[in-house]
């Protein structure tokens, strides 16, 4: 049986409503930043209207989900028609397009998809054997050498490539991007978790990415409504940053 998510009777709505700016949003997912963070900040930095919903019977909502997790985002259009749409990076690009966010070509597109694939690989994979980790000792291990083997290089490569770019807080051109996004957060992350192996002093072009989300408009608009304070509290209280 074909899941309701990818039912291709779906189609035409979903053709109808990709480029259209004045739906209303819904974010599923726990109360807290999360994987969620970034889909937030697109539709914060976009103007979209948009509201959190934290599942209030997780057992229940998992088991309608197509691969048992969330985030989930519903999309609603002006005359009430429904989309959903699963998985963090199907979220993102979905929304990164219909807000101007993957470039004005496929060459842009192609380095932002580029660098958002770098950046990925460290807030993923790599971070997760971080915070899996339950021995202090084997956690403190793995943490030194994440940093060594790969957030290391992740600075390096992406500080030079911004600053080639004129250290304008973004990969390309003079906009936001998707990847200035994720690199926003992964600064945040990388901070947390590591203290100023990232500033202003010593990587400025990184530091730029940070500073101009933090100084958009809209961004910041959304980062003083209780919604977004209520999930800053709980992320600083079960990850501490």
């Amino acid at each position: 049986m074909v899941h309701a998510f990818f039912n291709p009777a779906q189609a035409a709505t979903f053709n109808k409503m990709a480029p259209c700016k004045g739906s209303t949003f819904e974010v599923h997912y726990f109360g807290i930043h999360g994987p969620a963070a970034t889909t937030r900040a697109i539709l914060a930095i976009s103007g979209a209207d948009f509201k959190n919903v934290v599942p209030e019977d997780w057992v229940a909502v998992k088991t309608k989900t197509p691969f048992g997790v969330v985030p989930i985002l519903k999309e609603i259009s002006v005359d009430g028609k429904e989309i959903q749409i699963a998985e963090t990076d199907a979220i993102e690009r979905y929304l990164a397009r219909k807000f101007g966010l993957l470039g004005r070509d496929t060459f842009e597109e192609t380095v932002i998809n580029t660098f958002i694939s770098s950046t990925s690989m460290i807030a993923g994979p790599v971070l997760a054997k971080y915070f899996a980790a339950q021995d202090p000792d084997s956690k403190a291990e793995i943490k030194a050498k994440i940093f060594k083997d790969s957030v290391q290089p992740w600075i390096a490569y992406h500080e030079q490539h911004l600053a080639d770019n004129g250290s304008n807080g973004h990969y390309v051109g003079t906009t936001f991007s998707l990847a200035d996004l994720q690199t926003a957060f992964l600064v945040k992350m990388v901070v947390g978790l590591w203290g100023d192996v990232i500033s202003e002093g010593k990587n400025p072009a990184l530091w730029k990415v940070k500073t101009n989300l933090e100084a958009n408009a809209g961004y910041a608009a959304w980062t003083q409504t209780d919604s977004f304070k209520a999930l800053d509290a709980m992320s600083k209280q079960l990850i501490g940053f």
